[in-house]
């Protein structure tokens, strides 16, 4: 069932004024912290986040669960006012390889220490292209693209690129992350 012109399936049910609102509720009181997880921005929400200038001191932006796709991404991606971002939480967003090209070719996003890309959609063909400009990203010490389509030689590529870089975790199996070590009792 194609859905790329039911208004609301894209966000446009949600107008600017609302999405506002919505930033303004949860910005952190020093306006380093958005936490929109599970707002369903979708592709317009994004947008508009995208364009909000007084975001530009923003350090931390979790928009998990938004379903804002690939060009929600590229919003994001493109946006002069996240350029401080340090932090970007875009888990289970269906943003898949062209979302993630976007992110990967993004000169504003580069302050980023830490980009969570899990349940997206991506392939081996995204995570070779988002590998290919990882040295790029000096700053990143944590990606996690776990929960995705990625085989062996996506992995691979992306391990390569992180010997490049400061990368201290890379995480990329579900069960990486979730590990808690036991004594050995029970």
């Amino acid at each position: 069932m194609d859905m790329s012109q039911n208004k609301e399936a894209m966000g446009q049910n949600r107008g600017f004024e609302e999405t506002l609102a919505l930033v303004k509720t949860d910005l952190s009181k020093d306006g380093k912290t958005l936490d929109l997880t599970a707002a369903y921005l979708k592709e317009y929400g994004a947008k508009d986040i995208a364009n909000m200038d007084f975001l530009e001191n923003l350090q931390t932006l979790e928009l998990g669960t938004n379903l804002m796709g690939p060009k929600g991404a590229k919003h994001i991606a493109r946006s002069k006012c996240l350029i401080n971002l340090k932090s970007l939480n875009l888990f289970y967003n269906n943003i898949g390889n062209e979302g993630v090209q976007y992110l990967a070719v993004s000169d504003n996003l580069l302050s980023l220490s830490s980009l969570t890309l899990s349940d997206n959609s991506i392939t081996d063909e995204g995570a070779k292209y988002f590998a290919k400009y990882l040295p790029l990203f000096t700053h990143l010490v944590r990606l996690d693209m776990r929960l995705n389509k990625i085989k062996d030689e996506g992995k691979n590529a992306l391990r390569e690129a992180a010997k490049m870089v400061e990368l201290k975790q890379l995480l990329l199996d579900k069960v990486e992350g979730f590990q808690v070590k036991t004594s050995g009792h029970l």
